[in-house]
């Protein structure tokens, strides 16, 4: 008496068959993958063979997935990234990881919230361009910054807000002198500086630059010096260690931006990445106490 070995199923037959899913094409599959056609098709057959039933259906020169069969092999292939994540800290190496100048030195303060994850990392600053180059060149890991006004943006993302901070005499210094109001703003070409410009094009504020800077702690001393007023994060003004010497929201309304995490999943692990932008994101959510906001008349160009 014969008896015939039930064939196991892989992993690759399972992501050959996730393929044919989400391109419904046999042939995208196979571009997908980087496979012929052939090996998408043997996978197939191995898939059905072993659930025993198919997994499409065939109607003219369209494939149809049957939904119940393609949530199955989502759940399956989900587990299999959730188990590679077991031991992942004891094998985690020296990861370089990016953070924009813009909220480095506030942010950067938090990490002792990350325990001993924190051992296992080593910080760059730099202003967003040169954080964007460094990940380009493999000299990061993983970045944490602005993101651009229409940049799509990446699965670990957040929204933030910023207000405009600075002396209430330069509001009215704008109102008396006629001249446009003196801000302090990010680099035209950052995302931060490209949001701030939009925001005072779209509201039609009139004012001049009187100075360009990429990062916060510069900002916030030209503010408190009543130099000038600048986009300012909300999470700055909850923070008791900076003082503002009185200055305060002088423009009504906020800019919404984004920050976003970006990573090589060759070297930093989905996990790792999550754990660092929670902690990250946590800070950057944190909403300012007890804030004065009065209305103010904006000057029109």
């Amino acid at each position: 008496m014969s008896t015939q070995r039930q064939e196991g199923l892989s992993f690759a037959t399972l992501r050959a068959a996730e393929a044919v899913v989400e391109t419904k094409s046999l042939t995208g599959a196979a571009l997908k993958l980087g496979i012929s056609q052939p090996a998408i098709s043997m996978h197939l057959g191995r898939l059905e063979r072993a659930i025993g039933t198919s997994l499409i259906k065939k109607v003219g020169n369209k494939i149809i997935v049957k939904e119940e069969i393609s949530k199955l092999i989502r759940q399956m292939l989900d587990l299999e990234r959730r188990l590679k994540t077991v031991g992942y800290e004891k094998n985690l190496s020296k990861l370089k990881v990016g953070v924009c100048t813009y909220c480095a030195p506030l942010l950067l303060e938090r990490t002792k919230a990350m325990g001993k994850m924190k051992d296992n990392l080593t910080w760059r600053i730099a202003d967003s361009r040169r954080l964007e180059e460094m990940y380009e060149q493999g000299e990061l890991d993983a970045l944490f910054r602005a993101l651009y006004p229409s940049e799509i943006a990446p699965d670990l993302s957040t929204e933030f807000t910023m207000r405009w901070v600075g002396d209430k005499q330069l509001l009215d210094f704008m109102k008396t002198d006629g001249h446009g109001i003196p801000v302090v703003l990010p680099s035209r070409t950052s995302p931060l500086g490209a949001v701030a410009r939009e925001w005072l094009r779209q509201h039609e504020v009139r004012y001049d630059v009187v100075s360009v800077v990429d990062d916060i702690m510069t900002a916030l001393r030209l503010v408190s010096s009543s130099v000038a007023l600048s986009p300012i994060p909300s999470y700055v003004l909850d923070n008791p260690t900076h003082n503002l010497n009185g200055c305060r929201q002088i423009l009504p309304g906020q800019l919404e931006t984004r920050y976003g995490m970006f990573f090589d999943e060759r070297r930093f692990h989905l996990r790792a990445a999550m754990d660092i932008f929670e902690v990250l994101k946590d800070e950057l959510e944190a909403m300012p106490v007890g804030m004065n906001m009065s209305p103010a008349n904006l000057a029109h160009q």
